[in-house]
C-alpha cells in the first residue's frame, strides 16, 4: 500500500505508553517512505513496523520525532544524510528483524543519528559480525542501549581499546572498503539508459531546492502553509517531486507562478513574432 496523505490522515493516533505523540502505521505494506509533510511534525514517535520498507530516507523536516520504529520492515540501509539534516532529535531507533549486513551502515546509521540513545539491530546479519557490539558503542557515544542490552561504562573502556589498537585499524580499513563496494554495486545497479523524466530520482526536497527559483520556492512556501488538507499538501509534494511548479488549489488565491527563464524567453520570442507581423501588415497597407 503507498503511503498517501489519505493513509496517514486515517491511521491511528495517539498516546503512547512514555506519553509521546505517536502515529500508527504497522503492517500497511508500505514499501517506501514519502508524504510525511502532511503530518506537520506533530508526532515524536513514527511506528512503521511490520511494512516493506527497504530504505530509511526521504524524510522532510521533523524537528519534533524522536523515535522511529522499523522492526520486521527489509531495511538494507538508511540515507544518513537525510537523517541528520531533517529528523535532527532522533533519540531512539528501532530496525530489529530487517537485513541490515555490513558494518558500514553502521557508521552511516552514527553518521546520520548523532544524538542516538537507544538502537536495536536484533535480527540483522549484522550483529553477527565480529567486533559489532563494540564498534557500534565506540562509533555512538551517547548510546545507552544497544539490542536491548545496557550500554556499560566497561564496554565503552573495551570499544574505545579495540579503536586504538592494530585490530581496530584493520576493521575500520575493512568498514570503509565494505562502503567503496557497497556504493559501486549501488551505482552500477542504477546505471543504463532510461527515458529521462523531469524530476525522476530525485525527492521533493531535492526537486525544491534545483528546480525553482527564490520566488517559486516563496509561493510554493505559500502553498503549503495555506493548504486545506493532506490531499492537497500532497498534490503540491507531487508536483515539486516532478520539478513542475503546483498550480493553485480551486478557489485559492490568484497568485501567478513566476516564469522561468526558458518560458520568459520563449514569451519574448513569440511577442517578438507578433510586433514583426503586425509591421508587415502595416508595410503592406
Amino acid at each position: 500500500m503507498r503511503l498517501s496523505a489519505e493513509v496517514l490522515s486515517l491511521a491511528e493516533q495517539r498516546p503512547n505508553a512514555l506519553g509521546e505523540r505517536e502515529i500508527v502505521l504497522r503492517g500497511l505494506g508500505i514499501p517506501v517512505i514519502e508524504h510525511l509533510a502532511v503530518t506537520r511534525d506533530a508526532f515524536d514517535t513514527m511506528d512503521f513496523s511490520d511494512n516493506l520498507l527497504t530504505r530509511v530516507d526521504n524524510f522532510p523536516r521533523l524537528n519534533r520525532l524522536s523515535s522511529l520504529l522499523l522492526g520486521g520492515n527489509v531495511v538494507t540501509g538508511v540515507d544518513a544524510r537525510n537523517l541528520a539534516t531533517n529528523v535532527p532529535n532522533l533519540t531512539t531507533l528501532v530496525l530489529t528483524d530487517n537485513q541490515i549486513s555490513g558494518l558500514h551502515e553502521v557508521a552511516t546509521i552514527a553518521d546520520g543519528c548523532p544524538k542516538l540513545e537507544f538502537l536495536s539491530l536484533r535480527g540483522n546479519p549484522v550483529v553477527r559480525r565480529q567486533y559489532y557490539r563494540l564498534y557500534a558503542i565506540h562509533k555512538m557515544p551517547n548510546l545507552k542501549v544497544l539490542d536491548f542490552v545496557k550500554v556499560k561504562e566497561a564496554e565503552r573502556e573495551k570499544a574505545k581499546r579495540l579503536a586504538m589498537s592494530a585490530a581496530g585499524a584493520a576493521l575500520e580499513s575493512d568498514v570503509r572498503l565494505e562502503a567503496r563496494n557497497a556504493a559501486t554495486a549501488t551505482s552500477s545497479s542504477s546505471s543504463g539508459t532510461k527515458t529521462f523524466v523531469p524530476g525522476e530520482g530525485q525527492s521533493a526536497e531535492e526537486s525544491f531546492t534545483t528546480q525553482f527559483t527564490k520566488e517559486q520556492k516563496e509561493q510554493i512556501r505559500k502553498m503549503v502553509a495555506e493548504a486545506s488538507s493532506p490531499e492537497e499538501i500532497e498534490r503540491i509534494e507531487s508536483s515539486v517531486k516532478r520539478g513542475v511548479f503546483p498550480t493553485p488549489a480551486p478557489g485559492a488565491g490568484t497568485t501567478t507562478p513566476t516564469l522561468t527563464s526558458e518560458a520568459a524567453t520563449a514569451k519574448r520570442s513569440g511577442d517578438n513574432g507578433k510586433k514583426g507581423t503586425a509591421t508587415k501588415k502595416s508595410r503592406k497597407k
